[in-house]
């Protein structure tokens, strides 16, 4: 059951399913309602995966070939990751704190509020070294986390209190921006890696560590966490009532909410808050096909971007070093003026923008021609650089509805740090079998 329900093609059918499904019976309205153009792309999309991820299968058919790991590697190999991740993120928050020029006494909340406009408005931010050392490196924290849930039976104690405490790097890279994205990347990581154990016939979690307990406490946490985030959100935009959050819902975000749901707060049977906070989060997870739409209507106004869209630490990059081309303001520029900025274009909007629509396809093929060559390594070997790569496949997956692959919390930097330890291991593996020989 698990083979065939975590191929790819299965799995990016089985997850647009239900997202349809959500969009269609959650209680808002969305003023730019995705027409036939807005769906066929979407529908183009996951079809352009799937192909790619059944095309896979021609060049990866043989006898399985069961991976020969030697683990003695695995506790080295999750404590440097551990540590790169937990010191990119003290890196990240002493230049924010220290050297940005920021003025954090307001409040994180209104500093991102702040920081969005100033971004559209093309004003830069002070950066130092640290802030750029600390991007390249937070990222292997998700390394180390997702080794340990894989192969935690076989993992020390200290690597693996060490593994657990580098989630603590993605927290605070969201807390100090204000967000949320890093946190539910490194919970959808863990998915993936429940996942893959499933599909290697292991419990969803390593025995030994008392997950479960935790995995629940975490999960409580990131909503507590989410409510809060809304709470403070509302505060600073002087949101005291429902009325002024229905208003804000029209003017901002271009939605209304179903009318039962309406007459339900005003009649006092469900709290305003409770709905306020829901309607927030259905918001957040259920908007990106009407960013689709936008991008439909004002196709002929948008650039194509070349990957400047999904990877955002592409942006300061050109900032810095090539200033006179502008590509990040001319991106910022023709965004806010269609009203796409700042929102999620799930991963077929993504592309399109990055790509453009013939391009766009070709890339959503290697992405599934990639996907379904991570799965069947697995399913023929198994090696522990094979599930590293399928784990971020299926979070790549997971996220789709919301954005593409490189277009999360800097997630090109979490893939390129996956494929650096997965190249390692592959390479100590073979120079390993050399040596027998």
């Amino acid at each position: 059951m698990a083979k065939t329900t975590f191929r790819p093609e299965i799995l990016m059918c089985v997850v647009w399913i239900a997202f349809v499904t959500v969009y269609a019976t959650v209680p808002i309205r969305y003023v730019h309602t995705p027409g036939f153009a807005a769906w066929g792309l979407m529908l183009a999309g996951v079809v352009a995966f799937c192909l790619g991820a059944a095309l896979s299968r021609l060049s990866t058919q043989g006898p399985a070939q069961p991976a020969e790991d030697d683990f003695g590697y695995l506790d080295a190999l999750i404590i440097i990751c551990a540590i790169m991740g937990l010191t990119g993120a003290a890196f990240i928050v002493i230049d924010k704190v220290f050297f940005s020029g920021q003025d954090w006494s307001i409040g994180i909340t209104a500093l991102r509020d702040r920081r969005f406009v100033e971004v559209v408005e093309g004003v830069p931010i002070r950066r130092s070294p640290l802030v750029y050392i600390g991007y390249l490196t937070i990222s292997f924290s998700c390394v180390s986390v997702c080794l340990f849930l894989l192969k935690g039976e076989k993992v020390g104690r200290l690597a693996g209190w060490l593994a657990q405490a580098s989630i603590l790097a993605m927290a605070v890279y969201a807390v100090l921006y204000g967000g949320r994205m890093p946190i539910l990347l490194i919970i959808l990581l863990a998915i993936g890696c429940a996942m893959v154990r499933k599909l290697t016939h292991q419990t969803l979690l390593p025995s030994g560590w008392y997950l479960w307990p935790k995995t629940a406490f975490v999960t409580l946490a990131f909503f507590a966490y989410t409510n809060l985030v809304w709470t403070l959100r509302r505060d600073m935009n002087r949101v005291v009532d429902f009325d002024g959050f229905v208003r804000v819902a029209d003017k901002k975000w271009d939605l209304a909410i179903s009318p039962w749901l309406d007459h339900a707060v005003r009649s006092g049977k469900i709290a305003a808050g409770t709905v306020m906070d829901f309607v927030s989060t259905a918001m957040y997870l259920t908007h990106s096909p009407t960013t689709v739409q936008r991008i439909v209507e004002h196709s002929s106004s948008l650039s194509t971007y070349f990957g400047l869209y999904q990877i955002g630490v592409l942006s300061p990059l050109f900032d810095v070093f090539a200033p006179g081309l502008k590509l990040p303001e001319t991106m910022r520029a023709e965004l806010a003026s269609t009203g796409i900025f700042g929102w999620f274009p799930n991963a077929w909007g993504a592309w399109l923008l990055d790509c453009g629509y013939y391009f766009g396809l070709f890339a959503i093929i290697v992405w599934g021609v990639l996907s379904g060559a991570a799965y069947r390594a697995v399913l023929r070997g198994g090696s522990v650089a094979a599930q590293l790569m399928l784990v971020f496949v299926y979070m790549t997956i997971l996220v789709s509805p919301l954005n593409a692959p490189f277009g999360m919390a800097n997630s090109f930097l979490i893939f390129c740090s996956f494929a650096v330890v997965a190249a390692w291991l592959c390479w100590r593996t073979r120079r390993a079998q050399r040596s027998i020989r």
